[in-house]
């Protein structure tokens, strides 16, 4: 499955685990959530953020799960540990944190 139709699987997940309906979301179009959903357009982060947000999700979530859609829980759980050691790894190298 390809990322985009990951991120709209997770996208329609989230919003319907909330139980809010497209119209209720009140952050972009119906039009436009009906297209993300379907995999026929890709939000920009700035967008993914809000719209995660005004769901109640953390955009993060979303994505982890537009990658994790189709795999094992032992492979979900392997993807959690390699992104937290690469948090990890990232931290170490941004100079603006430190």
């Amino acid at each position: 499955m390809s990322i985009r139709l990951g991120l709209a699987r997770g996208l329609r997940a989230a919003r319907r685990m909330r139980g809010i309906s497209q119209d209720g979301l009140g952050v972009s179009s119906r039009t436009y959530l009906s297209a993300l959903e379907l995999g026929k357009q890709t939000p920009t982060l700035d967008k993914l953020d809000e719209i995660a947000r005004a769901i109640g999700v953390h955009p993060l979530s979303v994505l982890y799960y537009a990658y994790a859609v189709d795999l094992t829980p032992q492979e979900v759980h392997a993807l959690g540990r390699i992104v937290c050691s690469e948090i990890a790894g990232l931290e170490k190298y941004d100079i603006a944190s430190g």
